[in-house]
């Protein structure tokens, strides 16, 4: 007899265009493991979309755009949330003794660089105009930006991805460029609208740029189990050594701090950055501090808390 497929597993997500593409890259990868169950995705929506259509509003809060799936995912609406990790908060926010959540999986990372979209297709961050205006939501996008480019003006920007190219290039705006993360114009298959991969010598990632997490509730083994089954070690090693870094300096999603955690072979090599006080309207900073450290992957953790002390020290 023909195995009996087991009830429909529920992935919780939110509904904008990114979101849903990095659920069923997600789906896509456990099918390919898991070919006895059959998958469905459930669009929560967040107090973090509400905020953002609104233009007035700020965002607020480390858990924004997790918390409501989180909640559905505690009631058993859903098996497992996708995240993006950098909308995650390093801490605890939510669960209980009886109903714990974890991420059970990061599966492997794309790129966590940030890239250049401006009007003219053919223009670098070296080569736009005198006093040019970039559009970024990012603190901390905005205050490298400055230190690389003076001259230009940071410009507040908000929405999804296509909206944010899409506003950039209608001809009443007053844009001539905008950055964002490569992961996500690649996961939703635009990379062309690209004119430049910006080096991370220039702009620091954010913690976990380019990774996804997967949640599930700890008491839910089987789907614990079918989850892990994308588990990269290499991308978990590498946002270990960030997300450590970044709740040692006490920093959440909105918080201008940066790091990138690279291996090759046995080895994390983490660079790190963090800023003084700082203005959202200009994106100055006091003072930005950088600095790396190496070492064995298996000491991810305590690489990071350890730049993080590093930094600390020398920012006083």
């Amino acid at each position: 007899m023909p195995k009996i497929k087991e009830k429909t597993i529920v992935a919780g997500t939110r509904g904008s265009s990114l979101a849903l593409a990095q659920t069923g890259l997600v789906i896509e990868l456990i099918q390919r493991k898991n070919k006895l169950f059959s998958f469905d995705s459930k669009i929560i929506k967040t107090s973090g979309d509400n905020l953002q259509r609104n233009r007035n509003s700020t965002l607020t809060g480390k858990d924004s755009f997790t918390r409501e799936i989180d909640l559905a995912l505690m009631r058993k609406e859903i098996d497992f949330a996708v995240h993006s990790l950098k909308d995650v908060p390093v801490e605890d926010t939510l669960g209980s003794k009886k109903q714990k959540l974890e991420i059970a999986a990061y599966p492997k990372r794309e790129s966590p660089y940030d890239v250049l979209i401006s009007r003219n297709r053919e223009a670098t961050l070296q080569t736009l105009p005198e006093n040019a205006r970039v559009g970024t939501s990012s603190l901390r996008r905005g205050i490298q930006l400055k230190l690389f480019r003076p001259d230009i003006e940071i410009v507040p920007i908000h929405g999804n991805v296509p909206s944010r190219i899409k506003k950039m290039r209608e001809s009443e705006s007053n844009l001539d460029a905008i950055v964002l993360a490569q992961a996500g114009l690649r996961r939703l298959n635009i990379s062309d609208e690209a004119n430049e991969v910006i080096p991370s010598d220039v702009i620091l990632p954010a913690i976990g740029q380019g990774c996804l997490a997967v949640s599930v509730r700890s008491n839910d083994y089987r789907t614990k189990k079918i989850v892990k089954s994308i588990d990269d070690r290499r991308t978990r090693l590498c946002v270990s050594a960030e997300r450590t870094f970044s709740k040692e300096l006490g920093g959440g999603c909105n918080t201008p701090i940066a790091a990138l955690a690279t291996m090759k072979g046995s080895k994390i090599k983490l660079r790190g950055l963090i800023v003084g006080e700082t203005s959202s309207t200009t994106a100055k900073s006091n003072f930005v501090i950088r600095d790396e450290i190496d070492g064995k992957a298996e000491e991810a953790e305590n690489l990071g808390r350890k730049l993080a002390r590093t930094l600390k020290a020398m920012s006083m």
